[in-house]
């Protein structure tokens, strides 16, 4: 071999060598695929769901954890400069149940299963928000408390 060739490749070497000791942690950890699987409800969550399925299954189907932009869209033309920031509002919020019409899977009933944390501040305010959407698009919603067991016919 050349001198050339072999200046290069040690380069290449001490270049890779650098480049690896330079990566951070989060990127070392990145390459390792960091995932972990976790459980889509919490155990009321699940335990309102078996509930929800046990009277309601035959007539709707019943989805859990539903992207509240899965069923609602923006009514302006996506090249309006306003559709990302009212698009951004509704993207990541969800709603913990949706029963859909089975004929042709409509979303017919929103439910949100109220816990503790619901009484802040900052969630009233984002519970209002997608109370007043939903409502505008024709989507009933009911907000439920969370409890053992729960009166199923105040859904309908």
């Amino acid at each position: 071999m050349t001198t050339q060739i072999i200046i290069f490749i040690a380069f290449v070497l001490i270049a890779v060598f650098v480049v690896s000791l330079l990566k951070t942690p989060k990127e070392k950890a990145f390459e390792k695929l960091p995932y972990k699987r976790k459980n889509i409800m919490t155990e009321a969550e699940l335990n309102f769901f078996r509930q929800l399925e046990e009277k309601y299954s035959s007539q709707y189907y019943i989805i859990p954890q539903v992207l509240l932009s899965s069923i609602v869209d923006v009514d302006l033309p996506k090249r309006f400069f306003a559709y990302r920031g009212y698009r951004s509002k509704i993207d990541k919020k969800t709603i913990d149940f949706v029963l859909f019409d089975k004929q042709n899977y409509n979303p017919v009933l929103a439910i949100e299963l109220d816990d503790s944390s619901h009484l802040r501040a900052d969630r009233q305010i984002r519970d209002h928000f997608i109370d007043e959407i939903l409502n505008k698009i024709g989507v009933k919603i009911i907000h439920v408390k969370i409890a053992n067991s729960y009166d199923l016919s105040l859904i309908s």
